[in-house]
């Protein structure tokens, strides 16, 4: 039956097999906090008992990240932030959907935490495919690396963010001398598998897509080339 289910899902344009947290549009430096967010492996809600994420593709909301709700004059979320494998988060975190109630129901205690309110005329988040985790903290250090992607707006942000660079110290011997010359060669690897914004809608029809991309990514590889493959010429006739 699952096997069933997944060829139907990967047909349709509206699911993916990721859970997305993405940083809040209050936040005036997202690559900081995305950072943050990697080094520490967390994800912390310092209002509720639950983290948040969403269901909806990230093929299919690039205008989310642009449109401004009323209140602030913002998007509601930035385009920085990380997705998880859904299966995973399930089978090994307990995420669970969101049950939308009018405020009436008889809600058992022990789902309290998954609900919320739904009024079509004044109060209406249901478009955000929320899912959640139980709990103010979300520890994702045990999360397979292979099975996180992190979200960036651009090629240059997202190398920012999933790639480590680094000094690292390869002395080599003067042939005519005998001497040990002291030598320091850049380092770029990649620490995380990731994406951009702006490749959306060219590179990738669909979350699934995606994923299958991803897979040509491979966490440790040496990303010099790849960095400098991607700058424009101008840039790289400066450097030199």
């Amino acid at each position: 039956m699952s096997i069933f289910n997944d060829k139907f899902k990967r047909v349709r344009l509206d699911q993916s097999p990721y859970l997305f947290h993405f940083v809040n549009s209050d936040d005036d430096n997202p690559m900081q906090t995305l950072q943050k967010i990697l080094e520490e492996k967390k994800l912390i809600s310092k209002k509720r008992n639950y983290i948040c994420f969403s269901a909806s593709p990230i093929t299919a909301i690039i205008k989310f990240f642009e449109t401004p709700i009323q209140r602030t004059g913002r998007p509601l979320y930035q385009p920085w932030g990380i997705g998880f494998s859904r299966d995973r988060l399930v089978r090994n975190f307990s995420a669970r959907n969101v049950i939308y109630t009018d405020g009436t129901e008889n809600i058992p205690e022990n789902l309290a935490w998954r609900t919320d309110r739904l009024n079509v005329d004044l109060y209406d988040f249901e478009y955000l495919r929320e899912w959640r985790i139980k709990g103010d903290v979300f520890d994702f250090s045990e999360f397979p690396k292979e099975d996180i992607i992190v979200i960036a707006p651009t090629m240059d942000s997202l190398n920012s963010v999933v790639v480590k660079f680094d000094m690292k110290f390869v002395p080599y011997v003067n042939y005519y001398t005998g001497d040990i010359i002291e030598n320091w060669e850049e380092s770029f690897t990649r620490e995380w598998k990731g994406i951009s914004v702006d490749t959306l809608g060219k590179l990738y029809l669909d979350d699934y897509a995606i994923s299958c991309g991803t897979i040509l990514q491979v966490l440790g590889e040496d990303m010099l080339e790849k960095i400098f493959a991607s700058w424009p010429i101008n840039t790289i006739q400066k450097i030199k």
